[in-house]
């Protein structure tokens, strides 16, 4: 079952739409308590890094339990994550 693409601020959005377009697809969409209104997760690493866009940070975590790394909107409202 396909995951729904959802609508994110312009700045991640356009990085989740550069990896769908390279066939990384959604593995989860939610939020994340308790101040992410709105997670994304992709099944696979990004397929590049990309330059944080101004109000977007970049973290690799690199943590099993969570992701391998994200883009964040400064406030943490959204998020766009990827699996390992």
């Amino acid at each position: 079952m396909t995951q729904p693409v959802p609508r994110m601020v312009p700045a991640l959005q356009a990085i989740l739409d550069a990896e769908i377009a390279r066939g990384n697809p959604i593995l989860s969409v939610g939020d994340w308590p308790p101040g992410c209104r709105l997670f994304v997760q992709l099944a696979r690493p990004f397929r590049k890094r990309y330059p944080a866009p101004p109000g977007v940070t970049y973290a690799a975590l690199n943590d099993p339990h969570y992701w391998k790394a994200e883009y964040r909107t400064v406030d943490g409202s959204e998020c766009l994550a990827c699996g390992f």
